[in-house]
């Protein structure tokens, strides 16, 4: 169903790099701690459950640069995890609410979409027939922060 769109979590280098350093990008140390249940992982694109070791770390998922280029917090594995390879809509963000936010390649924001639960797919791929559509990130709509980017594959 979406085999033309890539879904892009936390890369793992940028998450290497910040176990290692023991501090996110920001300065802001990597504390782990129980999830509990529901925290939306953005390494793996999946909710945390009973048990797992995690950190809330900030971190900017643009690449594109430009004043949209935001830093917010995520959820991540405090230790290396098996990431997202997906290749369709992480099933635990489907039934979620969403805000898609497409962006150009110069970064700019070029329109923004409340999806209601079970629409966030088809929005996506609705944001994607625009030709200057670079990239669109998945936002929780509540706190605004950063779920997860998608682009074209």
């Amino acid at each position: 169903m979406f085999s033309e769109l890539e879904f892009l979590p936390v890369p793992a280098t940028d998450l290497d790099r910040i176990r290692c350093n023991g501090h996110d990008d920001h300065g802001n140390p990597l504390v782990a701690f129980d999830s509990g249940e529901g925290a939306p992982l953005r390494c793996c694109l999946r909710m945390s459950t009973e048990g797992e070791e995690i950190a809330l770390i900030a971190y900017q998922p643009s690449p594109l640069g430009g004043p949209y280029a935001e830093v917010g917090p995520v959820f991540v594995h405090a230790s290396e995890c098996s990431g997202y390879a997906g290749a369709d809509f992480p099933d635990d963000f489907r039934e979620r609410r969403a805000v898609l936010r497409p962006y150009d390649a110069t970064g700019q924001m070029l329109d923004g979409v409340l999806a209601e639960p079970g629409t966030a797919p088809g929005e996506l791929k609705r944001l994607f027939d625009d030709p200057d559509v670079a990239l669109v990130h998945v936002r929780n709509v509540i706190a605004g922060c950063w779920n997860f980017s998608v682009r074209r594959a």
